[in-house]
């Protein structure tokens, strides 16, 4: 609940939409990160609970939904062989919804790697970035050179624009190349922040960070029609409010109860939540631990 909210109850009306929808009406913006997959199948499985819902969008004019963060949860019980998911349903047209990018945190690989890799690669830009190291306060600027979309930074080796074409289905598939190089590898992880001196601090191998262009809620739409999907940890959404730790049972979610009983049953457990004052909501930034 608010704690800024000076009467003390939480109205049903606030809370994000929350409900059941089948597996063919979930479509995918972005690869399952393959790492993180194995992990979810595992810990899904041993736990039995789905503790924070999928995010999706509905999209115009049709019954489906876009995955908006979540594609390894949804990847994860499908192969576990799952038909219905809980799933928090936003408005993409929400003014409060943004859409950002991760940052990759890549150790090991260095700039020799990718720079030998891109050329084999063929059709891909380097155009080198002589300014100071990036930081909050100097992101990398990609109006600067036309086409650009990816910034790569070197531990001690510099830095680097990636580009090589102006059309976004064309980025999209340049930077599925480029990810491909270091995506399968386990030294890597996606970060909020650039600051070099934590990344080293909290990656003792730290050699490359990869930022990307922020994606405009257009490309997105393009993207989701088009069918191509971007590579695995790169869309971060920034929501109005986010359900977490509902801790749904497995078992429920499997059941053969149709997919009415089951929305029936979530309408009916949130309220009884509500009234046992068990929901709370935190504006402040909040860091989970058990992801």
């Amino acid at each position: 609940m608010d704690i800024d909210n000076k009467v003390n109850h939480l109205k049903v009306g606030e809370l994000p939409t929350l409900m059941m929808v089948s597996k063919e009406s979930l479509v995918f913006h972005e690869e399952p990160d393959r790492e993180r997959l194995l992990n979810l199948v595992d810990r899904l499985g041993s736990e039995g609970v789905l503790k924070n819902p999928p995010i999706v969008a509905r999209i115009k004019n049709g019954n489906q939904y876009v995955i908006l963060d979540g594609a390894n949860r949804v990847t994860a019980l499908t192969k576990l062989g799952f038909s219905h998911f809980l799933v928090q349903v936003v408005d993409f047209d929400d003014e409060s919804l943004r859409l950002h990018c991760w940052n990759h945190a890549i150790e090991y690989l260095d700039r020799r790697y990718f720079e030998k890799n891109i050329r084999k690669a063929g059709n891909i830009e380097i155009i080198e970035d002589n300014s100071k190291n990036v930081s909050a306060d100097n992101p990398p600027d990609f109006s600067k050179n036309e086409g650009t979309f990816c910034h790569l930074t070197f531990n001690g080796q510099g830095a680097f624009y990636i580009a090589g074409a102006s059309d976004l289905i064309q980025q999209v598939s340049i930077l599925r190349k480029l990810t491909s190089l270091y995506l399968n590898a386990p030294d890597y992880d996606r970060v909020s922040y650039i600051n070099l001196e934590h990344l080293k601090k909290h990656y003792p191998n730290f050699r490359t960070l990869a930022i990307f262009r922020r994606f405009q809620k257009e490309d997105f739409i393009r993207l989701t029609e088009s069918g191509i999907k971007l590579p695995a940890g790169i869309t971060r959404v920034f929501l109005p409010k986010r359900a977490l730790g509902l801790n749904i049972p497995l078992e429920f979610l499997k059941s053969e109860l149709t997919l009415e009983e089951k929305n029936r049953w979530l309408d009916e457990m949130i309220l009884k939540r509500v009234r046992d004052k068990s929901i709370r909501f935190y504006r402040e930034p909040t860091f989970v631990f058990d992801e």
